[in-house]
């Protein structure tokens, strides 16, 4: 126990004997000099306030003032103070003489004028001598004619009376006023646009006449299916047979849509009793499928043969026709007649 604090104590010991002999042998602080820098305040307004100037300005010279020379002296202020003893009165102080100035300087002698310089005598111009005028001849005076007496001629009075004057046509009366003008062209517009008016009604009756007539020549025949089996009716040698029949609303859409393109030849409209009979195939987006056969023509010649190719032009040109889709076994074949008298 005894060692261990002689142990501890003498390196204590020696740690502050080594500390004091540290102390005392550490270099000295040596402080460096630093050159100051000089900094000055210079407040914005001497830079703000300088304008810039153009080398090719005028310069301008002005008039310094002078000082006003006045003989009447300045009063002086007078004392403030409470006693006369506070103000050192003033004393009138000599003015000084002014100091002699040296005028032994030699005066600058004036300049020698430049002898004046002779003036040339001017010449006189040589006198032309004068041209000589011609001398104009004087105009030789004609002799006056003498005048000759014309005979008079003695105005022959005829024993017929004399012609009436022709009275002059009266004037046409003044043209009308730009009022009147107004109202006859208004007047005749609308002439125009009722006559306009009245035709489109009538080609619309029309239409719709005709509309009638050929959804009534198609009722006529019975519309065909492409079921088959027994009970069916033989129809141009094919085995199709008799499907329900198209509503009154399907064929006048039917006859509507054919209307558009029919057009039979001007000829065939006094022709009586002629008809055209086809048999139309059509696909399920309602095309023709094929060109449409002629079953029957009422009226032998050049003039029922173009009556039937005038009803396949109609055909074929106003398809594809808009059917209902759901029933396409009801007119996938059409029997159709086209009469031209109900055109008329």
């Amino acid at each position: 126990m005894r060692l261990g604090v002689t142990i501890s104590a003498v390196s204590h010991a020696a740690l502050i004997a080594v500390g004091l002999m540290s102390f005392g042998q550490a270099d000295a602080f040596d402080p460096q000099e630093i050159e100051a820098i000089p900094i000055e305040l210079v407040p914005i307004e001497e830079f703000s306030n300088i304008r810039q100037g153009s080398l090719d300005s005028n310069v301008i010279e002005t008039e310094t003032p002078s000082a006003v020379d006045t003989e009447t002296p300045a009063e002086l202020a007078e004392p403030t103070g409470n006693t006369q003893e506070d103000q050192i009165t003033p004393k009138d102080t000599p003015d000084p003489s002014p100091a002699p100035t040296d005028n032994s300087a030699p005066e600058p002698t004036p300049p020698t004028p430049p002898a004046p310089t002779p003036t040339p005598e001017p010449v006189e111009p040589a006198t032309q001598p004068e041209e000589p005028t011609p001398s104009v001849p004087e105009p030789v005076q004609e002799p006056t004619p003498e005048p000759v007496e014309e005979p008079t001629e003695t105005p022959v009075v005829s024993e017929e009376p004399a012609a009436e004057p022709t009275p002059a046509p009266p004037s046409p009366p003044a043209a009308t006023s730009a009022v009147e003008k107004a109202r006859q062209a208004y007047a005749a517009q609308e002439a125009e646009r009722k006559r306009l008016a009245e035709a489109q009604r009538a080609e619309e009756a029309k239409k719709s006449q005709e509309a009638d007539k050929i959804s009534d020549i198609i009722n006529k025949e019975d519309s065909r299916g492409g079921t088959t089996g027994q009970g069916g009716q033989k129809t141009a040698g094919k085995t199709t047979g008799t499907a329900a029949r198209l509503t009154q609303s399907e064929r006048a859409a039917l006859a509507a849509q054919m209307r558009k393109c029919w057009n039979p030849p001007i000829s065939a409209l006094d022709v009586d009793g002629l008809t055209v009979r086809l048999l139309v195939d059509l696909n399920r987006d309602g095309s023709v499928a094929g060109t449409p056969q002629v079953m029957d023509i009422s009226v032998t010649g050049q003039v029922g043969q173009a009556t039937a190719s005038a009803a396949q032009r109609a055909v074929r040109r106003c398809g594809p026709y808009q059917l209902a889709a759901d029933k396409y076994e009801e007119w996938r074949q059409v029997d159709v007649t086209f009469d031209p008298r109900d055109l008329r």
